[in-house]
């Protein structure tokens, strides 16, 4: 009597065929699956940069200059606007703004910072010689504004962040804007703009704009 089933050559034959198969259904499949990574990444790359520059449109619109301070102990007010152009569109942004947020209850902090914006290398060892977009943010008002606070990254692989400022006196863009020159003393303009730029190293980037109206343009002043 014959027994059926099958013999070791036909068993290795069907494995050989079957692992043809899945080779050539994953190979048909892998593409599919890396297109699907890059579409994910540079979603979530492009909501990145649309938070940063949603913030950053947000705190800028918030920008303020006060004559209240103590004028027995600093000789200039301490808040400003420092719009600076930097070649290669390295620019650099430093105000006062009321857009500061408290995380803790009891926190001796007000809705006022000094906040910054500027390119700096990044500090990841996978990633030298990369630009990111930092924001820095200082909760106390002296006559350091440059020193102190909170560093936090906002976009990565950044090639160049530019702002301009609408000068309403000269109804033009400006490359540059400083609250304590004498041509812009104590005057903020009524709009920026604000232009990103962002790419991996050797690509042409992609390039984000916004603007901002600021809301205070006149510097605030308690004894009037």
């Amino acid at each position: 009597m014959k027994r059926g089933g099958f013999t070791l050559l036909e068993a290795l034959i069907s494995l050989a065929i079957m692992a043809l198969m899945g080779g050539l259904i994953w190979g048909s499949f892998g593409p599919s699956w890396r297109l699907k990574e890059t579409v994910e990444a540079q979603a979530e790359r492009d909501m990145g940069i649309r938070l940063a520059m949603s913030r950053m449109a947000r705190e800028i619109s918030m920008a303020f200059l006060s004559n209240d301070y103590d004028k027995a102990r600093y000789r200039e007010m301490l808040t400003r606007f420092d719009g600076e152009h930097g070649a290669g569109d390295h620019d650099r942004l430093l105000f006062a703004s009321v857009s500061h947020e408290r995380l803790y209850e009891n926190a001796l902090e007000s809705d006022q910072s000094i906040i910054e914006y500027k390119l700096l290398e990044s500090q990841d060892p996978q990633r030298v010689g990369q630009m990111d977009l930092v924001r820095r943010e200082k909760t106390v008002f002296d006559d350091e504004p440059d020193r102190g606070g909170d560093v936090e990254v906002l976009c990565e692989d950044v090639q160049g962040i530019r702002f301009r400022y609408w000068d309403a006196v000269k109804s033009e863009w400006v490359e540059d804007w400083n609250s304590r020159d004498v041509e812009r003393a104590g005057t903020l303009p009524l709009r920026v703009q604000i232009a990103l730029v962002v790419g991996d190293p050797g690509t042409i980037g992609q390039r984000y704009t916004t603007q901002a109206e600021i809301f205070l343009p006149q510097p605030m002043d308690r004894t009037q």
